[in-house]
């Protein structure tokens, strides 16, 4: 049985059209994910939180709309409990974070810190600023039954607004050099000698070098499925070719039950598609149970529970 997980950048959150906007919801309950991370839920908190509720009727889902409401987080409350959350601040856009425990896993597990990120679309300066900071949830610490202190595993899904490091066979960078779009070509590259442009990949350089590695990388390299590389963006001549800006970062931990990466054509209700992360679920389990079993030589605490501050 799969776990699956769907990162989606739902434009401008359908920009006032509520029959896009319901439509762009029912398509989603229909790939009946166990997580959904958005992207623009801009007005989903006006109103007293109106959209927000709605789409938690809609999906059949439990969420969580972040700070400024850029992103949002959206569980199937009968596979995973979300004990607690994290609130961050200095973002453009600010993620939603929350730790998620699988139920009926047959035992303690680990928590899942899932992160629905955004990061900025302007600025090769501030996006690398705010791909370091997304580390933070790579440092997040929890305190067993067995009082062991266990660094959390993580996911995180979102727009990064930058390219990933490519791989042998895989899509080449773009030529960010022959985009029409000047400031286009700006936000998405930076000087190289000679007057070139070199297209930024420092994000997922850095995801990697902390041990969150990309989910479509792995299962090209892994499984040969350069499927998982495609496009996430529609067209836009002036701004090159299509390239792949959406996906998932997890943890090297979980990724033996990383079983398929696939991307979700969204053409009519976004300029992005979707990006679904299918998880053997028996599997993901045992690795969960594993990581949280008692074993020799780990730090103890008499804290029950804990995690490291933002």
């Amino acid at each position: 049985m799969t776990l699956d997980v769907v990162t989606s950048n739902f434009e401008n959150y359908g920009g006032g059209d509520r029959r896009t906007w319901r439509e762009a919801h029912e398509f989603y309950a229909s790939l009946r994910p166990a997580v959904l991370m958005l992207q623009e839920v801009w007005t989903a908190l006006d109103n007293d939180g109106e959209l927000a509720a709605a789409a938690e009727a809609v999906l059949g889902m439990t969420g969580w709309v972040g700070r400024g409401s850029s992103t949002a987080l959206y569980i199937d409350p009968a596979v995973f409990e979300s004990p607690c959350g994290w609130d961050d601040c200095g973002w453009q856009l600010e993620p939603t974070a929350r730790a998620l425990r699988l139920r009926d896993a047959d035992g303690e597990t680990l928590p899942i810190v899932a992160v629905s990120h955004h990061l900025t679309y302007s600025s090769c300066s501030a996006r690398a600023a705010e791909g370091e900071n997304l580390t933070r949830f790579l440092d997040k610490a929890h305190t067993t039954e067995s009082g062991a202190t266990v660094k959390l595993p993580a996911i995180l899904g979102g727009d990064r607004n930058s390219y990933r490091t490519p791989i042998p066979g895989g899509p080449p960078l773009p030529p960010v050099e022959t985009f029409t779009d000047r400031v286009h070509q700006t936000h998405r590259s930076r000087p190289g000698p000679g007057g070139t442009r070199i297209p930024d990949t420092h994000t997922d350089e850095v995801m990697r070098a902390a041990g969150a590695e990309d989910a479509a990388r792995h299962i090209a390299l892994t499984h040969g499925r350069m499927s998982a590389l495609a496009p996430t963006v529609i067209p836009k001549p002036e701004q090159g070719p299509p390239t792949a800006v959406d996906g998932f970062w997890v943890s090297q931990m979980l990724l033996p039950a990383l079983w398929d990466v696939e991307i979700i054509d969204m053409t009519g209700l976004s300029d992005h598609h979707a990006v679904r992360a299918r998880f053997d679920r028996d599997g993901l389990a045992d690795i969960l149970r594993r990581a949280a079993a008692p074993r020799a030589g780990r730090e103890h605490s008499s804290v029950r529970t804990r995690s490291a501050a933002l």
